[in-house]
Protein backbone atom coordinates (compact mmCIF):
# COMPACT_ATOMS: atom_id res chain seq x y z
CA UNK A 1 0.00 0.00 0.00
CA UNK A 2 1.46 3.38 -1.08
CA UNK A 3 1.95 5.98 1.60
CA UNK A 4 -0.64 8.77 1.59
CA UNK A 5 0.56 12.26 0.74
CA UNK A 6 0.20 14.69 3.65
CA UNK A 7 -1.19 18.03 2.47
CA UNK A 8 -1.74 19.72 5.86
CA UNK A 9 0.24 18.89 9.00
CA UNK A 10 -0.96 20.62 12.17
CA UNK A 11 1.59 20.25 14.98
CA UNK A 12 0.76 21.08 18.61
CA UNK A 13 -0.93 24.38 17.84
CA UNK A 14 -2.36 26.70 20.46
CA UNK A 15 -4.69 29.61 19.69
CA UNK A 16 -5.26 32.03 22.55
CA UNK A 17 -7.14 35.29 22.94
CA UNK A 18 -6.24 37.98 25.46
CA UNK A 19 -3.22 38.07 27.78
CA UNK A 20 -2.35 37.46 31.42
CA UNK A 21 -5.35 36.78 33.62
CA UNK A 22 -7.67 37.50 30.70
CA UNK A 23 -6.02 34.92 28.46
CA UNK A 24 -8.41 32.34 27.01
CA UNK A 25 -6.96 29.29 25.24
CA UNK A 26 -9.46 28.33 22.53
CA UNK A 27 -7.30 25.59 20.96
CA UNK A 28 -4.83 23.67 23.11
CA UNK A 29 -2.00 21.45 21.80
CA UNK A 30 -3.93 20.24 18.72
CA UNK A 31 -2.22 17.96 16.19
CA UNK A 32 -3.49 16.11 13.12
CA UNK A 33 -2.62 15.45 9.48
CA UNK A 34 -4.86 15.81 6.43
CA UNK A 35 -4.10 13.62 3.42
CA UNK A 36 -4.37 14.90 -0.13
CA UNK A 37 -7.78 14.17 -1.66
CA UNK A 38 -9.57 13.22 1.58
CA UNK A 39 -12.33 14.88 3.58
CA UNK A 40 -11.15 15.29 7.16
CA UNK A 41 -13.84 16.16 9.69
CA UNK A 42 -13.59 18.09 12.95
CA UNK A 43 -16.69 17.71 15.12
CA UNK A 44 -17.68 19.19 18.46
CA UNK A 45 -20.30 21.29 20.16
CA UNK A 46 -20.53 25.10 19.87
CA UNK A 47 -17.50 26.78 21.43
CA UNK A 48 -15.31 23.68 21.25
CA UNK A 49 -12.67 25.36 19.06
CA UNK A 50 -13.35 23.67 15.74
CA UNK A 51 -13.94 26.88 13.77
CA UNK A 52 -10.88 28.45 15.45
CA UNK A 53 -8.74 25.63 14.01
CA UNK A 54 -10.04 26.34 10.52
CA UNK A 55 -9.42 30.06 10.92
CA UNK A 56 -5.89 29.37 12.22
CA UNK A 57 -5.10 27.39 9.06
CA UNK A 58 -6.55 30.27 7.01
CA UNK A 59 -4.28 32.61 9.06
CA UNK A 60 -7.27 34.65 10.24
CA UNK A 61 -6.40 33.77 13.86
CA UNK A 62 -2.66 33.72 14.73
CA UNK A 63 -1.28 30.74 16.60
CA UNK A 64 0.57 31.25 19.89
CA UNK A 65 2.34 27.87 19.74
CA UNK A 66 2.98 25.07 17.26
CA UNK A 67 3.28 24.82 13.49
CA UNK A 68 0.93 24.52 10.52
CA UNK A 69 2.68 22.89 7.57
CA UNK A 70 1.22 23.08 4.04
CA UNK A 71 3.05 21.14 1.31
CA UNK A 72 6.10 20.89 3.57
CA UNK A 73 6.21 24.67 4.20
CA UNK A 74 5.35 26.41 7.47
CA UNK A 75 2.47 28.83 6.85
CA UNK A 76 1.70 30.19 10.33
CA UNK A 77 3.62 33.16 11.70
CA UNK A 78 5.71 35.36 9.43
CA UNK A 79 6.07 34.01 5.88
CA UNK A 80 7.43 35.30 2.56
CA UNK A 81 5.28 37.29 0.13
CA UNK A 82 5.61 34.51 -2.43
CA UNK A 83 4.35 31.87 0.01
CA UNK A 84 1.59 34.21 1.22
CA UNK A 85 0.34 34.63 -2.35
CA UNK A 86 0.50 30.88 -2.97
CA UNK A 87 -1.37 29.99 0.24
CA UNK A 88 -4.01 32.68 -0.33
CA UNK A 89 -4.77 31.14 -3.72
CA UNK A 90 -4.58 27.45 -2.83
CA UNK A 91 -6.37 27.47 0.56
CA UNK A 92 -9.95 28.75 0.55
CA UNK A 93 -12.84 28.78 3.03
CA UNK A 94 -16.59 28.30 2.76
CA UNK A 95 -18.21 30.18 5.62
CA UNK A 96 -21.05 29.01 7.83
CA UNK A 97 -23.63 31.73 7.25
CA UNK A 98 -24.41 32.38 3.57
CA UNK A 99 -26.48 35.40 4.59
CA UNK A 100 -23.64 37.17 6.43
CA UNK A 101 -20.61 36.10 4.37
CA UNK A 102 -21.58 37.90 1.14
CA UNK A 103 -21.34 41.66 0.58
CA UNK A 104 -24.96 42.78 0.15
CA UNK A 105 -23.92 45.90 -1.78
CA UNK A 106 -21.83 44.08 -4.36
CA UNK A 107 -22.99 42.19 -7.42
CA UNK A 108 -22.31 38.45 -7.62
CA UNK A 109 -19.71 39.00 -10.35
CA UNK A 110 -17.62 41.17 -7.99
CA UNK A 111 -18.09 38.84 -4.99
CA UNK A 112 -16.98 35.75 -6.92
CA UNK A 113 -14.05 37.42 -8.71
CA UNK A 114 -12.70 39.50 -5.81
CA UNK A 115 -10.01 36.96 -4.93
CA UNK A 116 -8.53 37.17 -8.43
CA UNK A 117 -7.64 40.85 -8.11
CA UNK A 118 -4.37 40.30 -6.23
CA UNK A 119 -3.51 37.00 -7.89
CA UNK A 120 -3.68 37.37 -11.65
CA UNK A 121 -3.57 40.19 -14.19
CA UNK A 122 -6.71 39.40 -16.15
CA UNK A 123 -8.71 41.43 -18.62
CA UNK A 124 -12.35 42.16 -17.74
CA UNK A 125 -13.41 39.66 -20.41
CA UNK A 126 -11.21 36.89 -18.95
CA UNK A 127 -12.45 37.66 -15.45
CA UNK A 128 -16.08 37.53 -16.61
CA UNK A 129 -15.45 34.18 -18.28
CA UNK A 130 -13.97 32.75 -15.08
CA UNK A 131 -16.96 33.98 -13.06
CA UNK A 132 -19.42 32.36 -15.46
CA UNK A 133 -17.48 29.08 -15.38
CA UNK A 134 -17.43 29.08 -11.56
CA UNK A 135 -21.18 29.77 -11.40
CA UNK A 136 -21.92 26.94 -13.84
CA UNK A 137 -19.79 24.55 -11.78
CA UNK A 138 -21.98 25.15 -8.73
CA UNK A 139 -25.24 24.87 -10.68
CA UNK A 140 -26.06 28.58 -11.09
CA UNK A 141 -26.90 30.41 -14.31
CA UNK A 142 -24.21 32.76 -15.71
CA UNK A 143 -26.72 35.65 -15.85
CA UNK A 144 -26.90 35.55 -12.03
CA UNK A 145 -23.55 37.39 -12.08
CA UNK A 146 -25.36 40.75 -12.48
CA UNK A 147 -27.65 40.28 -9.48
CA UNK A 148 -27.24 41.13 -5.79
CA UNK A 149 -27.11 38.56 -2.91
CA UNK A 150 -30.50 39.59 -1.48
CA UNK A 151 -32.14 38.24 -4.66
CA UNK A 152 -31.12 34.65 -3.82
CA UNK A 153 -32.24 31.93 -1.45
CA UNK A 154 -29.96 30.59 1.31
CA UNK A 155 -28.96 27.57 -0.77
CA UNK A 156 -28.14 29.73 -3.77
CA UNK A 157 -26.10 32.08 -1.60
CA UNK A 158 -24.05 29.18 -0.30
CA UNK A 159 -23.41 28.12 -3.91
CA UNK A 160 -22.18 31.65 -4.61
CA UNK A 161 -19.82 31.27 -1.64
CA UNK A 162 -18.56 27.96 -3.06
CA UNK A 163 -18.08 29.58 -6.49
CA UNK A 164 -16.03 32.33 -4.80
CA UNK A 165 -13.70 29.62 -3.48
CA UNK A 166 -13.58 27.59 -6.70
CA UNK A 167 -12.58 30.51 -8.93
CA UNK A 168 -9.19 30.50 -7.17
CA UNK A 169 -8.64 26.86 -8.24
CA UNK A 170 -7.78 25.81 -4.68
CA UNK A 171 -6.25 22.54 -3.58
CA UNK A 172 -7.63 22.74 -0.05
CA UNK A 173 -11.01 24.06 1.13
CA UNK A 174 -12.09 24.58 4.74
CA UNK A 175 -15.87 24.08 4.89
CA UNK A 176 -17.01 25.67 8.16
CA UNK A 177 -20.45 24.20 8.90
CA UNK A 178 -21.50 24.95 5.30
CA UNK A 179 -25.02 23.51 5.67
CA UNK A 180 -26.00 24.36 9.26
CA UNK A 181 -27.77 27.59 8.26
CA UNK A 182 -29.65 25.96 5.36
CA UNK A 183 -33.08 24.34 5.17
CA UNK A 184 -33.01 20.56 5.51
CA UNK A 185 -34.25 20.14 1.92
CA UNK A 186 -31.24 22.11 0.59
CA UNK A 187 -28.52 20.48 2.70
CA UNK A 188 -28.25 17.30 0.63
CA UNK A 189 -27.85 19.36 -2.56
CA UNK A 190 -24.90 21.29 -1.13
CA UNK A 191 -23.25 18.13 0.25
CA UNK A 192 -23.66 16.38 -3.11
CA UNK A 193 -22.17 19.43 -4.84
CA UNK A 194 -19.10 19.38 -2.56
CA UNK A 195 -18.69 15.64 -3.17
CA UNK A 196 -18.94 16.05 -6.96
CA UNK A 197 -16.41 18.90 -6.98
CA UNK A 198 -13.98 16.79 -4.96
CA UNK A 199 -14.25 13.91 -7.42
CA UNK A 200 -13.84 16.19 -10.46
CA UNK A 201 -11.08 18.45 -9.15
CA UNK A 202 -9.31 16.38 -6.48
CA UNK A 203 -9.99 19.00 -3.79
CA UNK A 204 -9.07 18.21 -0.19
CA UNK A 205 -11.56 19.29 2.48
CA UNK A 206 -11.47 20.13 6.15
CA UNK A 207 -15.17 19.75 7.03
CA UNK A 208 -16.22 21.38 10.30
CA UNK A 209 -19.58 20.49 11.88
CA UNK A 210 -21.39 19.78 15.13
CA UNK A 211 -23.60 17.08 13.59
CA UNK A 212 -22.02 13.62 13.49
CA UNK A 213 -24.83 12.19 11.34
CA UNK A 214 -23.79 14.55 8.51
CA UNK A 215 -20.13 13.68 9.04
CA UNK A 216 -20.80 9.99 8.49
CA UNK A 217 -21.74 10.51 4.86
CA UNK A 218 -19.08 12.96 3.74
CA UNK A 219 -15.86 12.44 5.74
CA UNK A 220 -13.08 9.86 5.54
CA UNK A 221 -11.74 10.51 9.06
CA UNK A 222 -13.07 12.43 12.05
CA UNK A 223 -11.38 14.26 14.92
CA UNK A 224 -13.60 14.88 17.96
CA UNK A 225 -12.81 18.10 19.83
CA UNK A 226 -13.91 19.19 23.30
CA UNK A 227 -12.97 22.52 24.92
CA UNK A 228 -10.11 23.06 22.48
CA UNK A 229 -8.60 19.59 22.88
CA UNK A 230 -8.92 16.69 20.42
CA UNK A 231 -10.09 13.66 22.42
CA UNK A 232 -10.47 11.03 19.68
CA UNK A 233 -9.51 10.54 16.03
CA UNK A 234 -10.42 7.64 13.78
CA UNK A 235 -11.67 6.67 10.34
CA UNK A 236 -15.34 7.61 10.08
CA UNK A 237 -16.97 4.18 10.14
CA UNK A 238 -14.53 3.00 12.81
CA UNK A 239 -15.56 5.91 15.03
CA UNK A 240 -19.25 5.06 14.66
CA UNK A 241 -18.74 1.34 15.27
CA UNK A 242 -16.19 1.58 18.11
CA UNK A 243 -16.37 4.96 19.90
CA UNK A 244 -14.10 4.99 22.95
CA UNK A 245 -13.98 8.41 24.58
CA UNK A 246 -17.06 9.21 26.72
CA UNK A 247 -17.47 12.57 24.96
CA UNK A 248 -17.62 10.84 21.57
CA UNK A 249 -20.24 8.46 22.95
CA UNK A 250 -22.27 11.41 24.24
CA UNK A 251 -22.22 13.06 20.80
CA UNK A 252 -23.28 9.81 19.13
CA UNK A 253 -26.13 9.30 21.59
CA UNK A 254 -27.55 12.70 20.58
CA UNK A 255 -28.08 11.64 16.94
CA UNK A 256 -31.86 11.29 16.33
CA UNK A 257 -33.08 7.80 15.47
CA UNK A 258 -35.42 7.38 12.47
CA UNK A 259 -37.78 5.08 14.41
CA UNK A 260 -39.97 7.23 16.77
CA UNK A 261 -40.44 4.36 19.24
CA UNK A 262 -36.69 3.74 19.49
CA UNK A 263 -36.09 7.48 19.81
CA UNK A 264 -38.42 7.62 22.85
CA UNK A 265 -36.59 4.78 24.59
CA UNK A 266 -33.12 6.12 23.78
CA UNK A 267 -30.89 7.04 26.71
CA UNK A 268 -28.92 10.23 26.19
CA UNK A 269 -25.38 10.11 27.56
CA UNK A 270 -24.06 13.16 29.40
CA UNK A 271 -20.34 13.85 29.44
CA UNK A 272 -18.74 15.25 32.57
CA UNK A 273 -15.02 15.97 32.28
CA UNK A 274 -14.70 15.57 36.06
CA UNK A 275 -15.08 11.82 35.53
CA UNK A 276 -11.40 11.64 34.51
CA UNK A 277 -8.75 11.12 37.18
CA UNK A 278 -5.95 13.18 35.69
CA UNK A 279 -4.37 14.63 38.86
CA UNK A 280 -1.66 11.97 39.18
CA UNK A 281 -2.12 9.95 35.99
CA UNK A 282 -1.85 12.51 33.18
CA UNK A 283 -3.55 11.93 29.79
CA UNK A 284 -1.65 11.51 26.54
CA UNK A 285 -2.37 10.66 22.91
CA UNK A 286 -2.77 6.85 22.67
CA UNK A 287 -3.09 4.62 19.62
CA UNK A 288 -5.64 1.89 20.37
CA UNK A 289 -5.75 0.38 16.87
CA UNK A 290 -4.50 1.31 13.40
CA UNK A 291 -5.67 4.87 12.68
CA UNK A 292 -7.71 5.02 15.92
CA UNK A 293 -6.36 7.38 18.57
CA UNK A 294 -7.80 8.59 21.86
CA UNK A 295 -6.73 10.96 24.64
CA UNK A 296 -6.36 8.88 27.80
CA UNK A 297 -4.22 8.22 30.82
CA UNK A 298 -2.72 4.78 31.42
CA UNK A 299 -5.68 3.30 33.29
CA UNK A 300 -8.12 4.62 30.68
CA UNK A 301 -5.97 3.26 27.85
CA UNK A 302 -6.18 -0.25 29.30
CA UNK A 303 -9.94 0.10 29.77
CA UNK A 304 -10.42 1.29 26.17
CA UNK A 305 -8.35 -1.59 24.79
CA UNK A 306 -10.40 -4.13 26.78
CA UNK A 307 -13.61 -2.47 25.65
CA UNK A 308 -12.46 -2.56 22.03
CA UNK A 309 -11.67 -6.27 22.27
CA UNK A 310 -15.10 -7.02 23.77
CA UNK A 311 -16.92 -5.07 21.06
CA UNK A 312 -15.03 -6.82 18.29
CA UNK A 313 -15.96 -10.32 19.49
Amino acid sequence: MSQKEILIDVKNIEVAFGTGKNKFVAVNDVSFQIYKGETFGVVGESGSGKTTIGRAIMRIHPTSKGEIIYKNEKINGKISKHLDKKVTKEIQMIFQDPMASLNERAKVSYIVSEGLMNQQKLSEEEKEQKVQTALREVGLLPEFANRFPHEFSGGQRQRIGIARSLIMEPEFIIADEPISALDVSIRAQVLNLLDRLQKEKGITYLFIAHDLSVMRFITDRIAVIHEGIIVELAETEELFLHPLHPYTKALLSAIPLPNPEEEKKKVLLVYDKEMHQYETDKPRWCQIRDNHFVRANESERKKYEEEYERNCK
